[in-house]
């Protein structure tokens, strides 16, 4: 029987990460793999009883010990399962394995660019001092190094070609690295659906129908560059542009105060975590993505699979698929996002979905029954 062992931290549904493991997992055991998990956090139980799931126990020694010793845990387990015939493949915080997926990018990039959710230069300085002298950094840093300068290694894979660049500017790697994009689902997030949902979201949203609305979805506002966003609007409004900005993921209150400060009362609504995320691509006429980083925004994928037209952030990871005019340089300046959307309110409405269709065509290349069998074909060639 074919043997496969994924090595990841937490085994749930909680996260982006966490949910590819876990069903990953389950497509290759559907698939009649013998599947082993071995994590530090066990918050599901698999669905498909042949899946073993191995909880390690760590001590909680802080963030950047915790996390070596799962890695150091994690290679003797792994140098036991070789004996047993399974191919090792490693996602997060490991280091000894045949096939390794970056989803997140190199944390030293990620740090440089977290910076930006402070908008003071001091808070910046801060911000860096106090990551680059914490001993997380550098183990993280170490693991990393471990990783993709490994000899066993057989194969990274990297979500984008973002992710790609950061690793062979940081590191030397020894393994080919290959791109699979993440998938999108085309039966959920598609034009059609839009079309016959658009009408009732918008009114059950208190949206009205000539309203021109701009959507934004993100579960952390301040690394996804929300803040500057408001400020780009705000000089929008000031000329005289109508429109409304409908984001998901936070809470309004929290926002208040800077939506009032801003003038910017009556044009931005927030409505907080949702489940029917589709709520907010469907009701809207153009996405905005200025994050500061996203190693591969899936949020940019469902809003093109949904016929939108998308001004994305070059740290976005999957903004690489749009053309350059949709591409946000620097999403840390409020006037970089100012005039981009100011161009793309100047446009037609009918130029705008003719976008939007376009946007639609590229991503359906990756629909996201298809992806796993990607992964399944590249763990064969190293069998």
């Amino acid at each position: 029987m074919r043997r496969i062992a994924l090595f990841y931290k937490s085994f749930s549904l909680s996260g982006g990460q966490e949910r590819f493991v876990y069903n990953f997992a389950h497509f290759l055991a559907d698939r009649g793999w013998k599947v082993r998990v071995i994590s530090s956090k066990v918050k599901e139980k698999p669905k498909n009883e042949s899946i073993e799931v191995q909880k390690i126990s760590v001590p909680n020694l802080g963030r950047g010990l915790r996390n070596l010793i799962f890695a150091l845990m994690c290679k003797k387990i792994g140098k036991e399962l070789k004996k047993d015939g399974y191919i090792l493949f490693g996602f997060g915080k490991t280091y000894y394995q045949d096939i390794y997926r970056s989803g997140g990018g190199i944390h030293r990039f990620y740090v440089n660019r977290a910076q930006y959710k402070f908008e003071s230069e001091l808070s910046r300085k801060l911000y860096i001092l106090k990551k680059k002298t914490s001993l997380s950094y550098h183990i993280t840093n170490f693991i990393e190094k471990l990783t993709f300068e490994n000899e066993n290694l057989k194969t990274i894979v990297a979500p984008t070609e973002f992710v790609k660049s950061q690793i062979g500017e940081n590191f030397k790697p020894k393994a080919q690295i290959k791109i699979i994009r993440n998938g999108v689902n085309l039966k959920r997030f598609n034009p059609e659906r839009r079309n016959e949902l658009r009408r009732k979201f918008r009114e059950e949203l208190g949206i009205g129908k000539n309203d021109f609305v701009i959507g934004y979805v993100s579960s952390n506002f301040r690394l996804k560059g929300f803040q500057y966003l408001l400020k780009a609007l705000s000089k929008l409004k000031s000329e005289g542009f109508s429109f409304k900005l409908l984001a998901a993921g936070e809470e309004f209150k929290r926002w208040k105060k800077e939506i009032e400060r801003l003038s910017l009362k009556g044009n931005v609504f927030i409505i907080g975590k949702v489940k029917e995320v589709e709520r907010v691509y469907f009701s809207s006429d153009l996405f905005v993505y200025p994050t500061l980083y996203d190693a591969s925004a899936n949020v940019v994928l469902e809003a093109m699979a949904s016929g939108l037209p998308v001004l994305a952030s070059r740290y976005s990871g999957t903004g690489e698929l749009l053309p350059t005019r949709f591409i946000i340089e620097n999403p840390e300046k409020p006037e970089d996002i100012f005039q981009k959307v100011r161009t793309v309110l100047s446009k037609n409405r009918k130029d705008l979905e003719d976008e939007g269709y376009r946007n639609y065509k590229i991503v359906s290349k990756f629909p996201q029954e298809e992806v796993f069998g990607k992964y399944e074909e590249l763990i064969k060639e190293i069998t």
